[in-house]
C-alpha cells in the first residue's frame, strides 16, 4: 500500500513549469504559491475538495442578482481589500446557490496575491467558520481565536435562529463583539446567508446592525460592507465535477 499523497505533492509534483521544483530561476512557480495558499487555507478550516473545484478550469461565478460590481472590485484589487478591511455579505432565499464555494473563491483569490513573496507575511492567518461551529465554541471557551483572522468567512448566518434557543441568545452578543473588533481592526470578512439583509435586524433584533452596516432602507452598504445576492436557476449542490466516484458506464 503506498502512502498517502500529501498537499503540497499533489500540487507540485506534476508541475511542468518548474518540474515540481517550486521555483522558476529565483523565482517561486505558480505551483509554489498555490500550495502556500492551499496550505494556509485548510489549515483554517476551509475545505480542500472546494478549493480543487474553484482553482479549476470548469468553476464558474454564480449567476449575481446584484452586487457582480462589488464581487469584481473584491477580486481585482486584493491589497485594498486587505488594507481596508473590505467585507461582502453574500445572500440567496435559495439553497443551492453557490454562496459558500463562491466565498471559498473569494478568499481563494485574495489569499493568492497576499502569498506572492512581495506580499507574504506569516503573520497572517486565514479561518472558515460555520456559524453553529461558532456558537459551540463561544459556549465552551475558543481554544483559539480564529474570529480575529485576517480573513474571515463565517457560513449560513441566520440559521441558528431555526435551532436552540441558546445559540440564538449567545450568537447576538458574539456577533456584535465579533465584527465591532473586525471593524476597528479594518479585517476582510465575508459572510454567507440564506437571509435576506433586512431580515438580519429581525433575527438579532437590532444589535448588529451597526456593525453589520445595515440601514434604515435594509440595505447592507457602509464603510466597508457591500451585500451581494446571487440566484438563477441552477443548483451547485449537483455540478459536475465535485464527485469523488469514478464515471460509470
Amino acid at each position: 500500500m503506498t502512502g498517502r499523497t500529501t498537499l503540497k505533492e499533489k500540487i507540485q509534483r506534476g508541475c511542468l513549469a518548474c518540474g515540481g521544483s517550486g521555483y522558476i530561476g529565483d523565482n517561486l512557480c505558480n505551483c509554489s504559491i498555490k500550495f502556500r495558499v492551499y496550505n494556509r487555507l485548510t489549515r483554517g478550516g476551509f475545505h480542500e475538495a472546494t478549493l480543487d473545484f474553484i482553482s479549476s478550469p470548469s468553476y464558474r461565478l454564480p449567476m449575481f442578482v446584484s452586487g457582480a460590481e462589488s464581487v469584481e472590485y473584491f477580486v481585482y484589487n486584493p491589497l485594498e481589500v486587505d488594507e481596508k478591511g473590505l467585507s461582502l455579505y453574500i445572500f440567496s432565499p435559495e439553497n443551492g446557490r453557490g454562496k459558500t464555494t463562491l466565498a471559498h473563491y473569494l478568499a481563494y483569490v485574495l489569499v493568492w496575491t497576499l502569498s506572492k513573496t512581495e506580499n507574504y507575511s506569516p503573520n497572517r492567518s486565514y479561518a472558515f467558520e460555520n456559524i453553529h461551529d461558532m456558537c459551540v465554541k463561544e459556549r465552551n471557551g475558543w481554544e483559539e481565536d480564529t474570529w480575529k483572522a485576517t480573513v474571515l468567512v463565517i457560513d449560513d448566518l441566520g440559521t441558528e435562529s431555526r435551532s436552540a434557543a441558546w445559540k440564538k441568545e449567545l450568537n447576538t452578543a458574539m456577533l456584535h463583539r465579533i465584527m465591532h473588533y473586525r471593524l476597528d481592526h479594518r479585517l476582510p470578512t465575508i459572510i454567507t446567508s440564506n437571509n435576506v439583509p433586512s431580515s438580519l435586524s429581525t433575527i438579532y433584533e437590532g444589535v448588529i446592525d451597526s456593525v453589520m452596516e445595515i440601514r434604515p432602507d435594509g440595505v447592507i452598504g457602509g464603510r466597508v460592507f457591500r451585500q451581494v445576492e446571487v440566484g438563477g436557476g441552477e443548483d451547485f449542490r449537483q455540478m459536475d465535477g465535485v464527485s469523488e466516484w469514478p464515471v460509470c458506464r
